[in-house]
């Protein structure tokens, strides 16, 4: 995206964050994003490109904030995980996954579907990297989705709660590997 796209794609993301994705027409979303409507559809030339370039928008932010930081892959790479997305959840005032909201409230796109699944697939492929372990990719996956889905309700505890298991999955580990 150049740089006009990414700051329309910035306010996009913001009005579908604040109104969800079933919510705002197009003259919403323009005014919203503060251009004009012939602006906006220069770069997102339908509602569903919108929702598609918040999306992108909103991947690259997250993964870039979950990277920021990580030094080398292990242990304490894994725990760090969970302290930044317990941060992006109060951040984001607890709300589920924005990847999840945009495929429910366009069940029909296989456009979104595509870029929901990219997204998750990346997740995956960098907690296996994150970890140093491969393997452990699906669990963290698996405990990354369950904070991000109970946080509302949980709070801070779905978080300590994801590093005690993932210190526990480490420990396993190492017992296993010294056995």
């Amino acid at each position: 995206m150049n740089e006009a796209q990414e700051q329309i794609a910035s306010g996009l993301e913001r009005v579908f964050w604040s109104r969800g994705f079933a919510e705002p027409s197009v003259p919403e979303l323009r005014a919203g994003v503060g251009v004009s409507m012939r602006t906006l559809y220069r770069y997102f030339p339908s509602r569903e490109a919108m929702i598609l370039g918040a999306l992108e928008h909103r991947h690259r932010r997250y993964l870039s904030y979950v990277r920021e930081g990580v030094t080398e892959p292990g242990l304490a790479a894994a725990e760090q995980l969970f302290d930044k997305l317990g941060g992006w959840m109060r951040m984001t005032d607890g709300k589920e996954c924005f990847f999840r909201q945009a495929l429910a409230a366009n069940p029909d796109s296989s456009g979104i579907e595509a870029t929901v699944k990219r997204h998750k697939g990346e997740l995956l492929k960098f907690f296996g990297e994150l970890s140093g372990q491969a393997g452990f990719a699906s669990t963290l996956y698996l405990l990354h989705e369950g904070v991000t889905a109970c946080y509302a309700e949980m709070g801070e505890i779905a978080v300590e709660d994801a590093k005690r298991l993932v210190r526990q999955m480490f420990k396993t580990d190492s017992d296993k590997r010294f056995s």
